[in-house]
């Protein structure tokens, strides 16, 4: 819970960049990271209503690719 209210005080530019970074570093299956990233993933929904993090059968968690800041909301970046 503390981890949640941390991320929903943070900017939408701080969201997407510590999301990036977790894409950057990718899974490595630690409770913490899971933890850390079902966090993100209430806050981004709290920001933007929606989220880069997918969460399946509450027990598969998958990141997308990098995102941006785009018109007060985020779009995955143009390769």
């Amino acid at each position: 819970m503390d981890l949640i209210s941390d991320f929903k005080k943070y900017s939408k530019e701080e969201l997407i960049k510590d999301y990036n970074r977790a894409v950057e570093i990718g899974i490595i299956g630690s409770r913490a990271q899971a933890q850390r990233l079902i966090a993100l993933n209430v806050a981004f929904k709290t920001h933007f209503s929606k989220s880069p993090i997918k969460i399946e059968d509450n027990i598969l968690i998958r990141l997308t690719d990098k995102i941006e800041l785009f018109e007060n909301d985020w779009r995955y970046l143009e390769n």
